[in-house]
């Protein structure tokens, strides 16, 4: 007999953890309990009873997402020096399939520690009596323990069967879940993840809920957010009818639809729970069955809805109206940034986007389920539908969207793209708006606009009153619940570089994984508070570093509040007091001015700067681990240099410690401020009044290209010239701008991005004419090699044709006869002037930027005797730049480092700054220690 004190560390809260443990040791003397947020046994053990008690349980059923043991991986554990390694295995391979094992320590105790440990713990309610039982979870977690907050999990296959079996009791219910789905993150207050302690508190569980919830062998055994029809959550639609009379006036009992002749429990007396929203023109029209119907008939209908998810209010509509499309967009003010779309189930995805790799379709079906970026089918693509709207909130005769044989998703969702945008759903919400038994299913479109409700780029909204407040003239009705949502998470986006996830943006379903570093970082807590765009924060504490969900842009006091209101959640779940935090060196960044509002508030703590693009290879370094020197590339828009120019092209070498500038984009005059970002044109007139003194000269070239109006030439010179509302600047986004403006391709853009994602698909289309015509090579196919292997490949043609049409030798151009990125500009101008076609110059803007860095990166290597190069910034979003830079760079015989689990863009930076800041709290601690001792 033996006496052990397990500790798992990792996600395994929310999980189904708990109940795993208690059936893998049931018949044994023990407990297992939360604690904080891992998992604590206590067993009393004998292998020869195990082995028998499992071999007469072999032919059990598989419960809970787990694999029962087999004889074959337990015969073994016979000798006592043996069993430590053997339990290890056992909890680690037959572990329910959402958890995240980071550690298993194990400790042999004596029998009266044993006792005296046992007798602390109190079983659970319908634990008691039982050997080995659930214990109740401590009120606090034992100090400097790791933390691990579980994400939030997708509608599992077996929650997906019984939502749509008329047999089982969560028939149709709108919140099922079990220990392997449902919200996590969003709705956890504090920790040890239990139901007192999350937004689940106001739903007490009914006498079958608790049963489960109670029975060791049920898969909803310790599922926290467990529910059903008669215990949960209530769905309400409410329509936007300002100036209108309330409750009593309501048209509920005007539906069409019954919602009493299913067979499901139907709420009707529940009252909704209160979530503090104040929605003055939004009116209750009707709840559960009858408002899931009210939106799919106004979905059908084209109208915009708001529907509340796991972490936060989506707007829909109907994906294949063009009508309804081009209305969300004239609402919501975003002319052309793409929409993401959800689609009903994989057929629907494969009708209308390619499924070019295995883990495509495995992140679209798992228990993640982010946006994930596909190649459209050309055949999708429909024209503008000239419908009359309707203004009814029940179903017409003529539904107005494709319907389920016909998937095209109409052209604005995501004009001149040829990516798409697709989820699948992953609440049970989502799944009924799609199906239900309300004779409307094959009206229903398949594909649906699935946006963030969110001003563009902002906040998403987390309540009622957000949408009403924000959104109130864009959506038509709210689809809605009362669970209230603690924490926002925003969609995770995922694209694909060389065939393997790269991420875009890091929220549900994700978020707050950590991030682990080395173990000698372990000397307080930091807080990092990210950037201006894409904000997310970053909270360190021991080895582990806590990205955040996604916030958004910083662009008013809403979303400084949003950023605060989640980092004080964060902080007080994690235990964290951050001694050091971490802000960008731009002095005018909202993240900043709230890092500095939190030191004022919080004595004691030390706030220390990191430059922007320092800080996205930093982040690069910490997610693959490696702390040495290193040659850090940093590409991005814009970032507040050390010199107080705008950087945003930077190549470091850098460590730890700090970073040195080795080189950088050519400099150019950026005038007009956020004027100049969107208006590529006006960075392009620059660097031309930066090699033409003849203003007719430049009135000529802007004139043979189309850039813009001749008018903004004399104040645009002058402004120029007398470097007035101007800077300098490197930035890297901003020469994409300017290049994307000259060849014809985006002059003005309506989002972040627009023009340099203009360029990068003309320079794919025009590798895919040349792959296509020289290569045969098949996108899809997989056998061809990775993306990075096949452009390689189509490259070696495209530059020998471009080479042999500018009359220079592969040979003269390898020894560096466009020096800098200055040249590269002006080449392309002449290019273009000369008649070259526009898509041919951008494949060529992107193979010499290319070029250039590998270049420098050499040249620095000769330096330095550093080899391996960090790759980050907005840019190297750009996969066709990143796949052309890399394959350079290892052709070189570098080691390169990209972002893959963390974003490249700045939602990644406040893990770059996390770092820094637990680097130097290291450091300054050890040089505190060394005067004392001098």
């Amino acid at each position: 007999m033996y006496y052990f004190l397990i500790k798992i560390y990792g996600i395994v809260q929310g999980v189904g953890f708990r109940p795993f443990i208690a059936r893998l040791f049931a018949g044994f003397r023990g407990s297992v309990k939360n604690c904080g947020s891992y998992v604590t046994v206590l067993l009393c053990y004998d292998e020869k009873i195990y082995i028998h008690m499992r071999r007469e349980k072999e032919s059990s059923q598989n419960v809970n997402g787990t694999r029962e043991l087999t004889d074959k991986s337990i015969d073994n554990i016979e000798e006592p020096i043996d069993c430590k390694s053997k339990l290890i295995e056992c909890i680690r391979e037959q572990a329910p399939e959402r958890a995240e094992i980071v550690d298993i320590q194990i400790e042999k105790i004596s029998k009266q520690e044993f006792k005296k440990l046992l007798s602390l713990d109190i079983p659970e309610k319908g634990e008691e009596g039982k050997d080995f039982f659930i214990a109740i979870s401590p009120e606090k977690k034992p100090a400097d323990e790791p933390v691990f907050i579980p994400p939030d999990l997708a509608i599992c296959d077996d929650c997906a069967r019984e939502l749509y079996d008329p047999s089982n009791r969560r028939y149709l219910h709108p919140f099922i879940n079990c220990t392997q789905c449902g919200p996590r993150l969003t709705i956890i207050d504090s920790l040890p993840y239990d139901r007192p302690r999350t937004s689940m508190h106001k739903f007490p569980m009914c006498p079958s809920c608790e049963k489960e919830y109670t029975t060791l062998s049920d898969r909803r055994y310790d599922a926290q957010p467990v529910c059903c029809n008669d215990c949960g959550p209530v769905v309400y639609f409410l329509k936007n009818v300002p100036n209108q009379p309330t409750d009593s006036e309501s048209v509920e009992n005007n539906n069409k639809f019954d919602a009493s002749s299913r067979n499901v429990a139907i709420i009707q007396d529940r009252e909704i729970q209160q979530t503090n929203d104040k929605c003055n023109d939004y009116k209750v029209l009707s709840r559960n069955g009858d408002a899931i119907t009210q939106a799919r008939a106004a979905l059908i209908n084209g109208k915009i809805i708001a529907v509340k998810g796991i972490g936060g209010f989506h707007l829909y509509c109907d994906a294949t109206n063009e009508k309804a499309v081009e209305e969300l967009r004239k609402r919501k003010g975003r002319p052309a940034k793409p929409f993401a779309v959800m689609a009903h189930d994989m057929a629907t995805v494969g009708a209308v986007c390619e499924i070019e790799y295995e883990e495509q379709e495995d992140l679209l079906t798992g228990h993640r389920k982010p946006i994930v970026l596909l190649k459209k089918r050309t055949s999708d693509v429909l024209k503008a539908a000239t419908e009359k709207e309707d203004d009814s909130f029940e179903l017409d005769d003529e539904p107005k969207s494709q319907t389920s044989n016909q998937p095209g998703i109409a052209y604005s969702v995501a004009p001149g793209n040829p990516s798409l945008g697709v989820m699948l759903p992953y609440a049970p919400l989502q799944l009924l708006l799609f199906s239900y038994p309300d004779g409307l299913d094959e009206k229903m479109p398949q594909v649906l606009v699935a946006t963030s409700a969110n001003r563009s780029g902002g906040v998403i909204c987390r309540t009622e009153e957000e949408v009403e407040k924000t959104l109130g003239n864009v959506c038509d009705g709210i689809l809605s619940h009362d669970r209230e949502i603690l924490t926002r998470a925003d969609d995770s986006v995922v694209d694909f570089s060389e065939g393997k996830p790269y991420m875009i943006r890091r929220s549900r379903g994700y978020a707050p994984l950590p991030v682990t570093v080395e173990s000698d970082f372990t000397h307080g807590d930091v807080l990092a508070f990210g950037g201006e765009l894409k904000n997310t924060f970053c909270i360190g504490k021991g080895r582990l570093l806590y990205p955040s969900s996604y916030i958004g842009d910083l662009s008013d006091v809403n979303s400084d509040k949003a950023l605060e209101e989640t980092a004080d959640r964060f902080l007080r779940m994690l235990d964290a007091h951050p001694s050091v935090v971490v802000c960008d060196l731009h002095p005018r960044y909202r993240s900043r001015a709230c890092a500095e509002s939190y030191v004022k508030n919080n004595q004691g703590t030390k706030l220390i700067e990191v430059q922007h693009h320092y800080a996205h290879v930093l982040s690069v370094m910490a997610e693959n681990h490696f702390y040495k020197k290193v040659i850090g590339v940093a590409y991005d828009g814009t970032g507040y240099g050390d010199d107080g120019t705008i950087w945003g092209g930077e190549i470091f070498l850098c460590d730890l410690n700090g970073c040195e500038r080795k080189w950088h984009i050519s400099p150019f005059i950026f005038s007009g401020g956020d004027v100049a970002a969107r208006e590529g044109f006006r960075v392009a007139l620059s660097m031309l009044f930066d090699k033409y003194e003849n203003t007719q000269d430049i009135c000529d070239i802007i004139d043979s290209l189309g850039l813009c109006d001749v008018k903004y030439v004399k104040p645009l010179k002058v402004m120029h010239d007398r470097m007035m509302n101007s800077v300098m600047s490197t930035s890297c986004g901003r020469l994409f701008d300017a290049v994307s403006a000259v060849l014809g391709i985006c002059r003005s853009q309506s989002f972040e991005g627009e023009a340099s994602m203009g360029l990068q698909f003309a320079a794919e289309r025009y590798l895919e004419r040349h792959k296509i015509f020289e290569t045969g090579i098949n996108k899809g196919d997989a056998s061809s090699g990775s993306l990075c292997e096949k452009q390689v490949r189509q490259e070696e043609h495209a530059d020998s044709e471009m080479y042999r049409k500018n009359n220079v030798s592969r040979e003269e151009n390898s020894s560096g006869e466009i020096h800098s990125t200055a040249e590269l500009f002006y080449r392309i101008v002449d290019e273009k002037l000369g008649g070259k076609d526009s898509e041919e110059l951008a494949y060529f803007f992107h193979k010499e930027l290319a070029r250039i860095t590998v270049d420098e990166a050499v040249r620095i290597r000769e330096e330095s005797g550093c080899d391996t190069v960090a790759l980050s910034g907005g840019c190297f979003q750009n996969t066709l730049l990143l796949a052309l830079t890399k394959a350079g760079l290892e052709e070189k015989g570098f080691t390169v480092l990209t972002a893959h689990e963390v974003p490249p863009n700045d939602g990644g930076i406040s893990l770059g700054q996390c770092l820094k800041g637990m680097h130097d709290l290291r450091k300054d601690i050890f040089e505190r220690k060394d005067k004392v001792c001098v």
